[in-house]
């Protein structure tokens, strides 16, 4: 349908890797960047497929469409809420854009590629990608080459669990490539800290032959750190790559950006690596995107549990 509509695609974090975020119309997940929104306001219509455009997927309030919203979704409930439908599409989203193709298709549908203000939507992708990556680069910039080691060293079907930390949701989410053959799996919504370890231990046991990777802060690793002894039990290769910025980064910021002083928001140096090796799993530091490759491939090889961590800068 995006090709054919010469239409870009952008997803929620539920729907992260649906549609190639290699694929030249994709905008991945941007959703929360004010240029992507901008953008997305100022369309003659908008297909929205199986999301409640609610605050939890989009990272911020529903943007105000002007154009025409057509959304599908299984749940006739979900066309009211969030923003209400112009068009309502009640049904199973793989059946509902086989048949929306079909007539835009046929004889007397839109047989040609619909061309957006520029006449060029693979240009305008670009652009946007780039307006968005710039948004944010001084922020993002820490993280970018480690991701981009560890999406080397992954097999496409890679399963890769996301904490609730910022080299997830301002790293990984908008930065790390996904497809289809993929799964991210983020916590979304809900904040919840120490997701990504006990996530990861589940996808493994439920996927054995395929890789899995839990991507996780210090602060969020801790809450749930202890399930490092399950994973040592099941003795299947399971890295944990760990941003250790020392705290909750997060709210620290936050509280920096107020100009309030930071509180309660630093935790006590702890050597993770040495703690994943008390638990009889293995554990080492990244110190360059390189160190991080070569650790993550010798992790995926070896029975049990790696802790990976990567010491950040702090304030």
């Amino acid at each position: 349908m995006a090709e054919t509509l010469g239409a870009p695609v952008l997803t929620t974090a539920n729907g992260k890797g649906i549609v190639p975020e290699t694929h030249p119309l994709s905008l991945g997940v941007s959703l929360h960047s004010p240029s992507v929104q901008k953008w997305l306001t100022e369309r003659d219509a908008v297909l929205a497929v199986g999301t409640e455009l609610a605050e939890s997927d989009l990272w911020s309030a529903p943007p105000a469409l002007d154009g025409t919203l057509i959304r599908v979704d299984l749940d006739p409930d979900q066309m009211y809420a969030g923003l209400p439908a112009d068009i309502a599409v009640v049904g199973d989203a793989r059946l509902s854009l086989t048949a929306l193709l079909a007539a835009v298709v046929s004889p007397g549908g839109v047989r040609h590629r619909a061309r957006v203000a520029d006449d060029d939507p693979v240009r305008r992708a670009a652009v946007l990608r780039a307006a968005r990556n710039a948004e944010t680069a001084g922020r993002d910039s820490r993280w970018i080459p480690y991701l981009r080691a560890v999406r080397s060293v992954l097999a496409e079907d890679a399963v890769i669990t996301s904490d609730s930390a910022q080299c997830c949701y301002y790293g990984a989410l908008p930065h790390l490539p996904l497809g289809p053959e993929g799964r991210y799996l983020h916590p979304t919504g809900f904040g919840t800290l120490g997701y990504a370890l006990p996530a990861a231990i589940g996808a493994k046991a439920a996927c054995p032959d395929r890789q899995v990777v839990a991507l996780s802060g210090d602060g969020g690793l801790q809450f749930t750190v202890q399930e490092l002894a399950t994973a040592v039990q099941l003795r299947l290769p399971l890295p944990v790559v760990v941003f250790d910025n020392g705290g909750y980064g997060e709210i620290r910021d936050e509280m920096a950006a107020r100009g309030d002083t930071p509180t309660a928001v630093d935790l006590a140096p702890v050597d993770l690596p040495a703690l994943a090796r008390a638990y009889g799993g293995q554990g080492t530091h990244a110190y360059s995107p390189d160190e991080l490759a070569a650790a993550l491939t010798e992790a995926l090889r070896t029975p049990g549990p790696t802790l990976i961590a990567i010491p950040e800068e702090t304030p």
